[in-house]
């Protein structure tokens, strides 16, 4: 199956007053009042918050109730200072904000002069006051240091409280229920626009955990903003580059070194140079880097990474086949016990093979009696002859092991052992530039490639089944500090798939229909017929 699809998100974020608490998916906002010792308002107090990893700085003056607001920042740590005449400089360090945070910083001036400062360092928002959103932050310690099967960041949701694994086999949404919804209910944003695939409400692109600054599970109880999803919000921040140069790799490599064997997996092809049975082969490799810093201090930055999966995993597929005697028409094994006589009063034995060119009827009464093949081996000129081809082209291998046999219709039961593996190989690939044109004017555009091949083995050599898939992500946004009560942002967001599954026989163009012979089937395209029989293994090229 060959599909494409596109999405495009646009969103334009009206101007935001300072009295209006207001945070933007995929941003923060830092809002409070500023009093004096009396407790009244401090109207037209000016009040910036600048980033000391970037330089950036938003700014805002306190409206006549002595309120402000500054929306639309990145979650980082700020310095937020605080003036006005006749009143000491407050200063307060290293005040985080997480993503979709609204953190409230009230700030009561001390009477003196602007040049005497009030200083504060360190301070977190423990209780958040200005909404009623049920969820949970992951931040940057937790992503990279707890260990994750696969680097799936998903994977930490489960941290967070009203989050499980959901419906059992459930994998779209994440795989994992959010607030007692079906999974497939959950919405994800990636950098403030929609990350959601629009055909299963699966996650669109799924950035490796190195490139993710913090993610925000909200649970219930979240804002008009967010759509689509009746269960949860994930919301996914990625990192940027800072005024420092920053760079790391990493590999993650697993094997059998130490895999147990299935006891019953006697397989001929796993075997140790001494003859003994091993556990099917097993090698992963998940490796990346990652760079960040400058490109022009305080104004622009840039990211990127690379990420790269591997991994062949052999397995143990037991399969019934026709044996060497029956492709011959030899069915003596299958021969059973009488089961009765027929109108001749011939013994009728289980699983007994008749030859339908000798039915008639038996004279002097209404039954009909056919005679059956000696010895229970078909004539070679009773075979069809698209089966006999059937046969000859190896469509069903030969077996390989002894197997056992059906007790009931004496077939053969797991006489081919197949080892043939599964492969994986993912590339993934993410860029960022962040710039700042003034201190009211600041842009950021995202690109993300994403292209995987998988291979399954199939049922038997020949029908295996390939699936390929490329992906591609592009977003942006464009802040504007229109005043210092106003901020308008716009968002651009494209995403574009391209997945193929099919037959290995169906991209090489082979039509087995008319291979075979097969009549009666002129619009058969490329691949193989379903073909089943009984208590053998079926095969067909879907």
């Amino acid at each position: 199956m060959i599909c494409g699809k596109s999405a495009v998100f646009v969103c334009l974020l009206g101007a935001v007053g300072a009295a209006l608490v207001q945070a933007q998916s995929g941003t923060a906002t830092i809002t409070g009042s500023v009093t004096d010792p009396s407790g009244a308002a401090i109207h037209r107090a000016a009040v910036s918050a600048r980033n000391p990893e970037t330089g950036d700085v938003r700014s805002t003056i306190t409206n006549e109730t002595g309120n402000y607001n500054l929306p639309g920042l990145r979650p980082a740590a700020y310095d937020v200072t605080v003036e006005s005449p006749g009143f000491r400089r407050y200063s307060q360090r290293e005040f985080r904000v997480e993503v979709d945070q609204v953190a409230r910083l009230d700030v009561q001036l001390e009477l003196g002069q602007v040049a005497e400062q009030v200083e504060v360092r360190g301070t977190a928002q423990l209780l958040h006051t200005e909404n009623a959103t049920v969820g949970s932050v992951i931040e940057t310690r937790k992503i990279v240091e707890l260990p994750l099967n696969g680097r799936n960041f998903v994977q930490l949701s489960l941290l967070v409280p009203g989050v499980n694994t959901g419906q059992p086999g459930a994998g779209r949404g994440g795989g994992v229920s959010i607030g007692g919804a079906r999974s497939e209910q959950n919405a994800f944003q990636l950098d403030g626009v929609s990350n959601t695939d629009q055909y299963d409400s699966g996650i669109a692109f799924r950035p490796n955990v190195d490139v993710i600054q913090e993610f925000k599970i909200e649970v219930n109880n979240y804002s008009a903003e967010f759509g689509k999803g009746a269960g949860g919000q994930i919301n996914v921040v990625t990192k940027s580059g800072t005024n420092q140069f920053h760079g790391s790799a990493w590999e993650f490599h697993r094997n059998n070194a130490v895999q147990a064997r299935n006891f019953f997996d006697n397989n001929p092809a796993f075997v140790t140079s001494g003859g003994r049975f091993k556990a099917p082969p097993f090698i992963q490799n998940q490796f990346g880097a990652l760079a960040s810093g400058p490109v022009i201090r305080n104004k622009t930055f840039f990211l990127g990474s690379y990420e790269g999966f591997r991994r062949v995993r052999g397995a143990t597929g037991r399969r019934s086949v026709p044996t060497a005697a029956m492709r011959q028409g030899d069915f003596s094994a299958q021969l059973g016990a009488p089961v009765g006589t027929d109108a001749l009063g011939r013994a009728v034995f289980a699983n007994q093979i008749f030859d339908a060119r000798t039915s008639r009827m038996v004279p002097g009464s209404n039954r009909y009696v056919r005679d059956p093949f000696p010895g229970n081996r078909i004539f070679a000129d009773r075979i069809d002859p698209i089966a006999a081809k059937l046969l000859q082209m190896g469509l069903w291998p030969l077996p390989n092991v002894a197997g056992t046999r059906d007790a009931r219709t004496g077939d053969p039961r797991q006489n081919y052992l197949d080892g043939r593996p599964n492969r994986n190989l993912t590339n993934q690939y993410l860029a960022r530039v962040d710039h700042r044109f003034t201190d009211n004017d600041t842009l950021y555009g995202r690109f993300g490639y994403n292209e995987s091949d998988d291979k399954g083995p199939g049922n038997f050599p020949g029908n295996e089944r390939i699936s390929t898939n490329t992906q591609a992500v592009i977003a942006a946004s464009y802040t504007k500090a229109i005043s210092a009560t106003k901020v308008n942002e716009l968002r651009f967001g494209w995403t574009r798939e391209s997945p193929f599954s099919g037959a290995t026989r169906i991209q090489q163009g082979r039509n087995l229909v008319r291979e075979l012979g097969i009549r009666g089937l002129p619009l058969a395209g490329p691949g193989a017929p379903s073909v089943g029989i009984a208590g053998l293994t079926s095969f067909s090229d879907p």
